[in-house]
């Protein structure tokens, strides 16, 4: 099943894997649908099956990550004790999600404290490696000044400084 596949619910046991199904539900949403919109109450948190969902802030002007890989979570505002969205979602491309109540998920961590350590040390894990490659991209991005285009905004040469 896609679910093993997801990076939070690695190293998890089967029981707390089956129960967390047995409480998700699945949904297929088209195109241009928000599924919150940042400030919202965070009541969910979503693992992607198929699809794309683009995460923003600032009334989805500001891309600020694409969720595009079978098994990637979001909404984990809802799993940090945050009251509301940090971001909004809105799937780019037709996508399937599995959604998972807030406090159905806590009810589900507070029977299985080992599983829910691991859970909770996967879902940091995955906030790092996320932030890793949004403050990579951001690198590039910023470091283009470091480069002469000659007027013709193609860069010929990149300054390299001793």
């Amino acid at each position: 099943m896609h679910f093993k596949q997801a990076e939070i619910l690695k190293g998890l046991d089967n029981r707390f894997i089956a129960k967390m199904m047995e409480m998700g539900v699945k949904s297929t949403y088209g195109p241009a649908t928000v599924l919150f919109s940042q400030g919202d109450p965070a009541r969910h948190f979503f693992i992607l099956l198929k699809g794309r969902v683009r995460l923003s802030i600032d009334d989805n002007k500001n891309s600020i990550y694409t969720v595009n890989h079978s098994g990637e979570a979001f909404g984990w505002s809802s799993l940090a004790g945050s009251d509301n969205y940090t971001a909004s979602a809105e799937c780019v491309d037709k996508s399937t999600l599995i959604a998972f109540d807030r406090y159905k998920m806590d009810l589900i961590m507070s029977d299985d404290p080992r599983s829910a350590a691991l859970f909770y040390k996967n879902l940091a894990l995955t906030l790092g490696n996320r932030l890793v490659r949004m403050n990579s991209q951001l690198a590039d991005h910023l470091s283009f000044e470091d480069k002469i285009s000659y007027g013709t905004g193609q860069v010929q040469e990149e300054i390299h400084v001793a």
